[in-house]
């Protein structure tokens, strides 16, 4: 892997806080990893508020400015932003008119937003779900149709709209218009490269295309020949037209590059996708062409058709000025550089830091440490029961699990994900251990609050689906826990079961779907079955969390972004079940260390 980078984890940082210097007419808040619009709108006007994760550029953040978003949260590469940092945005871009989010439909993506939007006290709140991608070929069984190229256009029509004062509910309905009327299909000649993983997302031979690829790495429906551009074209248009009938009216055509294709190559399959329309009857009236949602490094290119409707029309040729895309006469005031470049160094806001890079308060030698090691566990609570010591050594020992196994949960994600896994997991366990090393007498806090904060840090550091499900399974179980100072097998049974049901609830999700879950719901069963004994009960959920992990192995996956492969998900071991037996194991150890009999 060869890339201009220093840290990995610290890539998105720096990126912003090249961006901020870059453009001064953007205020960008580099700790909260959030891009605004340096000058508001006006008050009485609807607010844009957009993001994902990053390694998409200039989506999303190049896209705030006039005539488009009012505020872009940035993700980790390839992982959704986190609530809070939805939530501080959304406060502040509130001009008194209300706020619409423009929500890819990913999984992680559309749960931090639906926990953003939740927590939105005092602030109207309107939500529209792209989901263009025809490459997902059974929407009914899959998550759904993935967001992707009808994000940008949504963006830019609903942006004009706004900018000229429509209101919220009149801003909702024209994007969900939008979204109904576009279709998108994307092809991949070479995978991306996940800085963190340090190696391709997946493998695709000399003369090979993936076809149906979406735009975080993950591989496609199928992998074919290497077409001409002719060729290529005819797969990208055939199967958006079989979906829906763009031949009644004006059409938006969108080629959109993946990051390492150039222009030249773009422009030529443009004027082959148009020539492939015209046959068809289809009326090309505007063109996009461009890198406008990359995927890395990624060679290849998606289409998107747009009908267009007059409205439609008119708000596409309206003015927009922001870095990712600029036309008209209409400018957007902007700042000095030098308030740009101090609004980089700014805070922003209270959402914690969800940039790429770990916390603050964690080193590089932690990470290299055992995390569990860093305060030595000590026998609580009343014979046979945990208390909040053995918590403690349990999300200390599962910290330095995930750290051991990071790079087999991120080669497990990048044959059916986006390889995020394994680097989400760790910044995500590191400041849980970052807080209770804080813990002055864990004792005093008890059960109930260790896993609660646990699971709000979780949901706060990692971001994409791994955060808002491993966040809500701890702080389901630790309010379960309720002011019990010690949890006899009874009760953390239930108080676990607590937590995975509030995980079912959250990800929409049950067993056979190929998720966390088959992991988990095996692991409760044995506990339960198993009765009397922490220890002994414990030991066998272990076993029945890795046999759930281990016949993942043979599902089919019907949530998340493994989801999107249909049967090309059979064969491959699910990471959120790796990890989530990994959790059992740790728990086991903990209470086998520190409980006492």
């Amino acid at each position: 892997m060869q890339k201009i980078i220093d840290d990995p984890t610290d890539l998105v940082r720096g990126a912003l806080t090249g961006m901020a210097g870059a453009h001064p007419e953007l205020d960008v808040d580099v700790e909260n990893s959030i891009v605004y619009r340096a000058t508001p709108k006006e008050a009485g006007k609807v607010a844009l508020l957009s993001g994902g994760g990053s390694g998409h550029e200039p989506m999303h953040g190049g896209f705030v400015g006039h005539g488009m978003l009012d505020a872009a949260c940035a993700g980790a590469v390839f992982t959704s932003p986190v609530p809070d940092q939805i939530q501080v945005a959304t406060t502040r871009v509130d001009r008194g008119a209300g706020v619409l989010h423009i929500v890819k439909n990913y999984s992680g993506d559309v749960m931090n937003f639906e926990m953003a939007a939740e927590a939105a006290d005092g602030v109207e709140v309107a939500t529209v779900i792209t989901a263009d991608d025809v490459s997902v070929e059974d929407s009914t069984y899959s998550t759904g149709r993935r967001g992707v190229g009808v994000t940008v256009l949504l963006e830019k029509i609903v942006g004009a709209a706004a900018e000229e004062g429509l209101d919220l509910e009149g801003c909702r309905s024209l994007a969900q218009r939008v979204a109904d009327s576009g279709r998108s299909m994307g092809v991949a000649l070479t995978s991306g490269t996940v800085p963190a993983a340090g190696h391709p997302t997946f493998d695709l031979p000399e003369g090979r295309m993936e076809v149906g690829v979406g735009i975080h790495g993950e591989p496609g429906r199928r992998t074919d020949d290497l077409g001409t551009a002719t060729e290529i074209a005819r797969v990208l248009v055939e199967p958006i037209l079989a979906d829906r009938d763009f031949t009644s009216g004006p059409v938006l055509s969108f080629v959109n590059g993946m990051g390492g294709t150039p222009l030249l190559e773009l422009y030529n399959l443009s004027a082959d996708i148009d020539a492939l329309l015209e046959e068809a009857g289809v009326e090309v009236v505007r063109h996009l062409v461009g890198p406008y949602i990359t995927s890395l490094e990624m060679a290849g290119a998606s289409l998107t058709l747009l009908s267009l409707d007059p409205e439609m029309l008119r708000y596409w040729d309206a003015p927009v000025n922001t870095p990712g895309l600029r036309w008209g006469a209409a400018h957007a005031p902007a700042g000095s550089r030098s308030e740009g470049r101090r609004s980089a160094s700014a805070t922003g806001g209270a959402a914690a830091a969800p940039a790429e890079g770990r916390p603050a308060t964690v080193s590089p030698e932690r990470r290299e440490a055992p995390p569990s090691a860093a305060r030595p566990a000590a026998a609580s609570g009343a014979p046979g029961t945990v208390g909040a010591r053995t918590v403690e050594a349990w999300l200390r020992e599962f910290a330095r699990l995930v750290t051991e196994h990071e790079t087999t949960l991120t080669d497990l994600d990048a044959a059916i994900g986006d390889a995020d896994h394994g680097a989400n997991m760790v910044r995500g366990m590191n400041a849980v251990v970052a807080y209770l090393d804080e813990l002055e007498d864990v004792d005093e806090v008890g059960p109930s609050t260790v896993l609660s904060k646990a699971g709000t840090t979780l949901v706060s550091k990692v971001g994409g689906a791994s955060g808002p499900l491993y966040g809500t399974l701890l702080m389901r179980t630790g309010k379960a826990c309720g002011d019990a100072p010690d949890l006899d097998a009874t009760t953390l049974a239930s108080a676990l079961r607590a937590g995975v049901e509030g995980v079912m609830a959250r990800g929409r999700s049950e067993t056979g779907e190929k998720t966390m879950l088959d992991a988990l719901v095996p692991a409760l069963d044995a506990f339960d079955a198993a009765g009397g004994d922490l220890v002994v009960a414990l030991d066998a959920a272990a076993a029945a969390a890795e046999e759930g992990r281990d016949a993942t192995t043979d599902m089919v996956a019907s949530k998340g972004r493994a989801s999107y492969l249909g049967d090309r998900s059979v064969g491959h071991q699910d990471p959120g079940a790796t990890s989530a037996a990994l959790l059992v194991t740790a728990l086991r150890t903990a209470v086998a260390s520190t409980t006492k009999e």
